[in-house]
């Protein structure tokens, strides 16, 4: 607010509502054809925001496009985008290879909420983010809702930026419970109440892990 004073909107909001809840908003203030969803733990080192634009302008049948993220030390983020869950790639889960970045934009099943470039349109039809996700899967449920409208989901690799993740280890316990209620309800929502509780049941022992061990 300080620094930049009227060239932004600041909405300081009294409690920590979430991720879905706090994108919604900001998307309600904001003008113009696409809406540019940013975590604030990532660094832009050039503009990109034209290049995803054109990307946009030029694929019709896009609604929602990603740039490349990569780690603080220079790496490939891993699992920025993907398939779908479901129960088989749940037992397989630690197991499965991080997708590979192609060379030139290639259609991807959803694609992190870290940064990622949206039509209005499109964000306004599907009612922005599902608030009842509070953090995790709330990315990969607009992106699938917007899939069933017809519209494709890209990974964009000639464009990047660099996402720092949450790395607090004090907050490990509380994100894992918040990863634990949007998984539940994702399966819920998408697949039914009986693969949701499939689910719970195959994922048991990876919790109990989870609790021995920290990770």
């Amino acid at each position: 607010k300080n620094d930049f004073g009227e060239k932004i909107k600041l909405i300081a909001n009294s409690e920590n509502k979430g991720f879905g809840p706090a994108n919604n908003q900001g998307a309600k203030l904001a003008k113009g054809e696409y809406l540019f969803l940013l975590n604030s733990d990532t660094i832009i080192k050039n503009n990109i925001l034209l290049e995803l634009e054109e990307f946009l302008s030029e694929n019709k049948d896009v609604g929602i496009v990603a740039p490349k993220l990569f780690l603080e030390e220079g790496s490939k983020q891993p699992f920025a985008f993907g398939d779908y869950p479901c129960l088989l790639s749940l037992i397989f889960e630690k197991f499965k290879k991080a997708p590979k970045y192609l060379d030139n934009p290639f259609e991807v099943e959803w694609v992190s909420g870290a940064a990622l470039i949206i039509r209005r349109e499109l964000f306004e039809q599907l009612r922005g983010f599902d608030e009842k996700f509070f953090m995790y899967f709330e990315d990969i449920d607009l992106c699938k809702r917007a899939k069933e409208m017809n519209y494709k989901i890209f990974i964009n690799p000639k464009i990047s930026l660099t996402h720092l993740c949450g790395k607090s280890p004090s907050l490990f316990t509380k994100r894992k419970k918040y990863y634990y209620d949007s998984q539940d309800y994702f399966y819920k929502k998408h697949y039914g109440s009986l693969i949701m509780y499939s689910m719970k049941i195959i994922r048991w022992p990876y919790k109990i892990l989870v609790l021995l061990f920290g990770k």
